[in-house]
């Protein structure tokens, strides 16, 4: 027989931790698995979308554990019953920040490793498919986000706050090699194109620019909004972004990112 394959969409209800999944072209949603895990907050598909990671909080309302899940193959043919059960494993608890590769074959992330003496951030990948673990990264300063945008790129950018001046590294998983990219912008944030060549980085009056890694030359784009709201194609040619139509007095980008501001966007 002729078989027609449309992409599905897989997500996670935030209250139970149930996966489920519709088809791209006819919204068709089924239960694909069973397992509880209340109150997630953040939810990232890996693997061809069988793994997942799930992140919530545990009882006391504080500590972040984050789970990593292995879904059931899908067969052709098979019908999805609901009941499917997640297995998998806990990482660190208070990992305070993952990033997804976009092909989706592997993940790095962020925790403190607390000794006697020190207090330190190690970052770590993870290959989803052989759950394979390399520490490639360690810094006695802990306030960072990150992003994977290629296999030979993960970006470490300061967390940001009005007014302070923010860097920008980026780190070869394989040689830990670590270079900066961006340096005294104050209240930065950024999102690295996937061929790692450009960033879109803002400030605290959320002026919006692009940074050429290999010419060092910034362009201002002319609109203001956060790189958070963008979106790069895979060739890294386009981008996409939500832009506020206005953008009312306040100290950016904690005022968005506290819910004091919101924004409406085109």
């Amino acid at each position: 027989k002729l078989t027609e394959f449309v992409p599905a969409l897989r997500y996670v209800g935030r209250a139970t931790g149930n996966i489920y999944q519709t088809f791209a072209d006819k919204i068709i949603e089924q239960r694909f698995s069973s397992t509880v895990i209340p109150k997630v907050y953040e939810a990232s598909f890996g693997n061809k979308g069988e793994s997942v990671v799930m992140r919530y909080l545990k009882v006391d309302g504080k500590t972040i554990e984050t789970f990593i899940g292995t879904l059931p193959k899908e067969y052709l043919g098979t019908e999805i019953t609901g009941n499917a059960e997640v297995k998998g494993s806990f990482l660190p608890e208070d990992v305070k920040d993952v990033s997804i590769l976009p092909d989706a074959s592997g993940m790095f992330y962020l925790f403190n490793s607390t000794s006697a003496s020190l207090d330190n951030m190690i970052g770590t990948t993870l290959n989803f498919a052989t759950n394979k673990k390399v520490q490639v990264f360690v810094s006695p300063f802990t306030e960072w986000t990150s992003s994977y945008p290629n296999s030979k790129m993960i970006t470490l950018t300061t967390k940001p706050s009005s007014g302070i001046p923010g860097y920008m590294y980026a780190l070869d998983p394989s040689s830990k090699n670590l270079v900066k990219i961006l340096g005294n912008v104050p209240g930065l944030t950024t999102t690295p194109s996937p061929n790692g060549k450009l960033v879109l980085y803002g400030d605290s009056s959320l002026a919006f620019s692009i940074f050429h890694t290999d010419t060092k030359v910034s362009n201002l784009l002319g609109v203001k909004t956060l790189p958070e709201k963008c979106v790069w194609s895979k060739s890294s040619d386009v981008v996409y972004c939500a832009v506020p139509k206005y953008i009312n007095g306040g100290e950016y980008p904690d005022a968005w990112y506290q819910g004091v501001e919101s924004f409406s966007d085109q």
